[in-house]
């Protein structure tokens, strides 16, 4: 797994007069800092990819944080320290780390911010300059890496004085895309026999970004994409998986999504490639993702972050296809304030 996190702190022209700390003493007595999750990171089929994920890990996050004062001094607290959950307590919420952090208030105008990604990433490199914190994560899929990449991040103000000690609640978002496709048969006497399904020329390599702007506020993106001709991203189905007439497969109980990284599907030519049989007859078809249209005769350009795309195949029985598909938000959808800003 080639994984790679770079963290930086980037200075606008209104904070150009500020300072940064790069190895403070971190605090070593009185209230620790600790950390809550929702359940979305939590090993839990109703809120994670039903493929793809690790099972041991993910229940775990990477976590960055500074203390920034009224003077806007910027020290660092958090960089990238292990956040695990601990299931052997009893306590459903229960996360820790070591060595402990904690809080320290000179005044109600100091503040803290944190980034957090899960799962949580080991051998980090740190970049430090003045400004508002940035955490990008390096993705390479075609390297391994198949886990469901998730983000949060939170700011605590010191005007919430009667709060500041209180934990920090992690609200994650899914920073990826789910994609699954599934096949209707609409022969009324040839069953379809499904040798392989595919993607071609898709990104399969990116930086997720998660930084925090001068209000507070989430942005989620993906930079330097990396896209791949090759016959990637192959639909895993039992081979030679037959389907009857009238009968669609998988059905949604079982339909598996794919997480793929948010990209422009124009970019590179993104293809959907089918190969499949009616009665003794074989069939390749090729069909551009940007071809295929919602509903309402919209067509999907763009995988975006968080949102989940369900490509549904009507094969007929002269071999004709008709592909739609249908978006819906992926768990948790993607607040107004945290835009997909898409590669």
């Amino acid at each position: 797994m080639d994984i790679r996190i770079t963290v930086s702190l980037a200075c606008t022209l209104l904070w150009a007069g500020c300072t940064v700390q790069l190895n403070p003493e971190p605090e070593t007595e009185g209230v620790a800092i600790g950390f809550q999750a929702q359940s979305l990171l939590l090993d839990d089929i109703t809120t994670k990819s039903t493929t793809e994920r690790f099972n041991s890990n993910d229940d775990s996050f990477s976590i960055f944080g500074e203390r920034i004062t009224a003077a806007d001094e910027h020290s660092t607290v958090f960089d990238g320290a292990e956040v695990k959950h601990n299931y052997e307590s009893g306590v459903v919420d229960n996360w820790s780390y070591n060595p402990a952090r904690y809080w320290f208030w000179a005044s109600q105008s100091d503040r803290y911010d944190f980034v957090a990604i899960s799962p949580a990433v080991v051998g980090t490199t740190n970049e430090h300059a003045v400004g508002n914190l940035s955490v990008s994560t390096h993705y390479d899929y075609e390297s391994g890496d198949k886990y469901d990449i998730m983000a949060a991040t939170y700011r605590r103000s010191g005007s919430n004085w009667e709060g500041r000690y209180q934990t920090v609640n992690l609200n994650f978002s899914h920073m990826g895309s789910a994609v699954g496709v599934k096949v209707t048969n609409n022969s009324a006497r040839e069953s379809v026999t499904l040798t392989s399904i595919h993607y071609q020329n898709l990104v399969v390599s990116a930086d997720a970004k998660v930084s925090l702007d001068s209000y507070g506020r989430t942005i989620l993106r993906w930079a330097n994409p990396t896209p791949s001709a090759a016959a990637v991203r192959q639909i895993s189905y039992a081979p030679n998986t037959t389907v009857a007439p009238g009968e669609t497969y998988p059905d949604n109980a079982h339909l598996d999504y794919q997480i793929m990284i948010p990209q422009n599907l124009s970019l590179y030519g993104a293809k959907l490639i089918l190969n499949y049989k009616v009665g003794e007859t074989d069939y390749t078809s090729e069909i551009a993702l940007t071809d295929i249209k919602r509903s309402d005769e919209t067509a999907i350009t763009s995988w975006e972050i968080g949102f989940k795309y369900t490509y549904t195949i009507y094969v007929r029985m002269d071999g004709g296809l008709l592909v739609t598909v249908t978006t819906t938000p992926w768990d948790v959808p993607v607040a107004a304030e945290t835009p997909g800003i898409l590669i």
